[in-house]
């Protein structure tokens, strides 16, 4: 048998037996009385929050990357890298930080709550995902279109808003989608100001009710929910390319703005980069120094960068093995894609719901004595490749689409199997790209908080779990070193896959060099 195809059926079932289960289970018995509430209310809550604060992202992240990609103001070199840091900070810990900040007793005298302030943390937050794909898009266009444009007159506002921004489209829709997704999937922010959303109705009627029916009956519309944006977002994509231009490589032409547009250019630049990362930061570690350093949090510290590895890599695994098997066109492999994708739309909440599901059935048969310890961290790991195999897939898959079919066709004609061609081809090859996913597995693990907070052993506090603790108790300045800890643990990994980034224009080290 083909063991690259008999992985990507094990990372299939991986990815969507969770899933699967919400849906079974959501079916076998009756949600109480308060269930149809809590679920309207917390449909519209999701759905505002994803208008609200999806909409601004989506906004301030394609401005963002439009302006470092095509235009020319002081500082567009340094903002190019720093307009990606606040993707290191999850949601909950800059609500946290700006809860503490702006209410009662902070250094600001306008509170950041309820559903405004969430949309605002969220706009913030999570622009990085938009302005990260729009950036991409920006730099791989067509430089003869955007001349053309230019020769015939377009100026600055015209040549984006009628020739980048229709060519940037794709690249703006899988962004937004990413950030939209990110908003219906949170949870400690949401609960945080006080929201009801899908999200923390799923830990309503789990853990203030009591009903497991009911919160996974919720979560099965989460998920629904979630499985119809994601086959919408890729039927607007659809089969559609954006290519062209000359076979030379040619750095992009940037406008030079009027003095007035510069200066504007830096202050929404530096707007974006203070908000969502440098004055959250810089209060939190004002807390953090206040109430005695990050000493109690050496333990959690730990647990968060053990667990965030193992995980990463166990992902990374399945990742690999989807990307190289829906590479070579095997239907197992789209599949694996499909439930991959499917695992990444679904929240945390409910992807650990259905792999608690499914450990309770296997309980009740007298598989497993119960879920404590060793097992109950082997169910948060499952939890971690079924909600994050597609971010980790996603970079693979790029980085095989360089190997081309002859180089592989000779690998078989000199009798390599599946397996070798996998390990002595298409892994050197997509060797950044590996690495690239690693990263992104690495942070998102270490973000996550619903899984997390539902899976893990007792007295298994990680970063996450004790500054939600916290928080919850409205102990925010002992919430301060974990949300801090989480927030630098990202940064490094942000901040090496933005370099990246920044060098992924096709030529550019040839240009650059060419130029001298």
């Amino acid at each position: 048998m083909n063991p690259v195809a008999v992985a990507a059926a094990c990372a299939t079932l991986i990815c969507a037996s969770p899933a699967l289960a919400v849906f079974a289970f959501a079916l076998s018995g009756e949600a109480p009385s308060f269930g149809g509430a809590l679920l309207r209310d917390g449909a519209i809550g999701t759905f505002s929050l994803i208008a609200a604060g999806g909409g601004g992202a989506i906004m301030l992240g394609a401005a963002a990357a439009w302006l470092v990609s095509l235009c020319r103001f002081p500082g567009r070199a340094v903002f190019e890298w720093l307009l990606v840091v606040p993707l290191a900070a999850p949601s909950y810990v800059l609500a946290y930080a700006y809860a503490s900040l702006t209410w009662a007793g902070g250094a600001i005298d306008f509170p950041v709550a309820g559903f405004w302030g969430a949309a605002f943390i969220y706009a913030v937050g999570l622009y990085p995902y938009v302005y990260l794909a729009a950036r991409a898009a920006f730099a791989s266009q067509s430089v003869c279109a955007l001349e053309a444009a230019r020769t015939l007159g377009a100026k600055p506002w015209a040549l984006f808003r009628r020739v980048a921004l229709p060519l940037a489209r794709p690249g703006i829709v899988a962004g937004g989608a990413l950030a939209l997704m990110e908003i219906a999937a949170d949870y400690g922010a949401a609960q945080h100001f006080g929201l009801t959303t899908l999200s923390t109705a799923v830990f309503r009627a789990w853990y203030a009710h009591g009903e497991p029916v009911a919160a996974l009956q919720i979560a099965s519309v989460l998920l629904l929910a979630a499985l119809v944006f994601l086959v919408i977002e890729r039927r607007a994509r659809g089969r559609a390319a954006y290519a062209g231009g000359s076979t030379r490589w040619r750095p992009l032409p940037r406008y030079d703005l009027p003095p007035l547009a510069q200066a504007a250019a830096v202050i929404f630049c530096v707007a974006l980069v203070t908000f969502g990362a440098f004055l959250p930061l810089a209060w939190l570690a004002r807390l953090a120094l206040l109430y005695g350093g990050l000493g109690d949090v050496a333990q959690p510290l730990i647990n968060s960068l053990l667990l965030a590895g193992t995980g990463a890599v166990v992902t990374l695994v399945l990742a690999a093995a989807i990307a190289a098997s829906a590479r070579r066109g095997k239907m197992i492999g789209k599949a694996a894609l499909f439930a991959a994708a499917m695992g990444y739309a679904a929240p945390g909440a409910v992807i650990a719901l259905g792999a608690l599901s499914l450990f309770g059935l296997a309980r009740e048969v007298g598989w497993i004595g119960g879920l404590g310890g060793a097992l109950a961290l082997c169910a948060l790991i499952w939890a971690y490749a079924a909600r994050f195999a597609s971010a980790g897939a996603g970079p693979i898959d790029a980085g095989l689409a360089r190997l081309s079919n002859s180089l592989d066709a000779s690998a078989r004609t000199l009798g390599a199997g599946p397996l070798k061609r996998l390990m002595r081809v298409d892994m050197p090859i997509a060797g950044p790209s590996l690495a690239a996913g690693a990263l992104i597995l690495f942070v998102e693990i270490l973000k996550e908080l619903p899984a997390t907070l539902i899976l893990r052993p007792f007295d298994f506090d990680t970063l996450s779990v004790i500054a939600y603790s916290y928080a919850s108790d409205e102990r925010l300045l002992q919430a301060a070193a974990p949300s801090l800890l989480i927030f630098l643990a990202g940064l490094a990994p942000i901040l090496v896959l933005s370099h990246g980034i920044t060098r992924a224009r096709a030529g550019a080290r040839a240009g650059a060099a060419a130029t001298a």
